[in-house]
């Protein structure tokens, strides 16, 4: 299902921005949205998902409008927010059960078989029968996307679902999101960096309320193609480089600082060409030195 956003705007006063006029279109897949806390990503996602109305502007989901097709754009979407709360007391396979009969599987035969194939989408199978309460947290994010996944959405929606766990379960938890992204949209929002570079095809980032970038991962590299640089400085070289570029990392060593350095030209005469990251491109737009 292709989404189309056009101007979308959202006030809470008239100076006070949250949206600036998004335009932005979504055509399937994976499709990441990247920028830091405060950028305006949840609120996107929040009207997206029908929760919160807009200022200004329009949203499309296929022939569906925000606005005057809720309810259709609602059986149509699956949603996994930041913050969610579980029934703690309930088993997996409770809370899947209770989603479940709220999503029409009034049939008792067919909401069993519903909540036993998505048990197995997310790898809990094994755990249905434990409390949520026991969960890990990554296994808390997978429960999550099974009761987004309940009434077979066409377009799934996650807001910062790898934020809080560790390496292993983040790592899970992306592949999962890219197995479902085969059969439908998914919009994976994130300030994690590396939950864009490994998993998406196309990708936006969002500051303070605004897109200031929207394509494909590669066109980010491309923006710094040439621009990366590191080397090695001393403790009392470090301010005068840092004037030379913007600094995306610095590693303390034995003798100074390890540094990677975006600048235009060689920052200062040890620094050496490195092969860009994505990272890199995202530190180029958003103006944030990573080791602040």
């Amino acid at each position: 299902m292709n989404i189309s956003i056009e101007r979308l705007t959202k006030a809470y006063q008239p100076n006070m921005l949250a949206l600036d006029g998004i335009d932005l279109t979504i055509t399937g897949g994976m499709f990441g949205l990247l920028g830091p806390n405060g950028a305006g990503k949840s609120t996107l996602m929040q009207i997206m998902a029908t929760l919160l109305a807009p200022t200004e502007g329009t949203i499309r989901f296929g022939d569906y409008r925000l606005g005057k097709d809720d309810h259709e754009i609602r059986r149509a979407l699956g949603y996994l927010p930041q913050y969610f709360g579980l029934y703690q007391k309930l088993t997996g396979e409770e809370f899947l059960t209770y989603i479940a009969t709220l999503k029409g599987y009034t049939a008792t035969a067919d909401r069993r078989k519903r909540v036993t194939e998505m048990l197995e989408k997310v790898n809990l199978a094994d755990k249905a029968k434990r409390k949520i309460k026991t969960y890990s947290g990554g296994m808390k994010q997978r429960i999550g996307i099974a009761q987004a996944l309940i009434g077979d959405p066409r377009v799934i929606i996650v807001d910062e679902p790898t934020a809080g766990l560790d390496p292993e379960e983040r790592v899970r938890f992306r592949n999962l999101l890219e197995d479902l992204s085969l059969e439908r949209t998914v919009l994976l929002s994130t300030h994690i960096v590396a939950d864009i570079e490994s998993s998406c095809g196309a990708m936006a980032v969002m500051r303070q309320g605004k897109l200031i970038f929207k394509g494909a991962p590669d066109e980010l590299l491309a923006m710094v193609k040439g621009k990366v640089w590191t080397g090695a400085v001393t403790e009392r070289e470090l301010p005068h480089v840092s004037l030379n570029g913007k600094v995306v990392s610095q590693r303390k060593t034995r003798n100074g600082f390890e540094l990677r350095i975006l600048a235009a030209g060689q920052p200062f005469a040890e620094a050496v060409p490195a092969i860009p990251d994505l990272e890199d491109g995202y530190m180029a737009l958003a103006g944030v030195d990573s080791h602040e």
